[in-house]
């Protein structure tokens, strides 16, 4: 293999690290309902902690969570697991 071809062929493997940058992104979901606002990152946080320190589970055990939002009561509620419900206030 010719020097020139050996260029190409390493310009076209990305390194690994680039990939990976590339395939994340963030996102956010904001519902915001009269003058409430409720950002869901921190609701499903709160869910996992409730799950792993109140409930002291282990956070791989989570396999499922349902959360519902019911503004007008200023409250989260979740099924975990299909089986394990629970709410907080907003």
């Amino acid at each position: 293999m010719s020097a020139k071809s050996n260029a190409k062929a390493a310009k076209a493997v990305k390194p690994v690290q680039e990939v990976k940058k590339a395939a994340e992104k963030t996102q956010e979901v904001y519902v915001q309902f009269n003058d409430k606002e409720v950002n869901m990152k921190a609701v499903l946080d709160r869910v996992e902690e409730i799950w792993t320190k109140d409930m002291e589970n282990k956070a791989e055990d989570m396999k499922e969570v349902k959360v519902y939002l019911k503004i007008e009561d200023n409250a989260a509620y979740f099924v975990i697991n299909g089986d394990i419900t629970g709410s907080f206030g907003l």
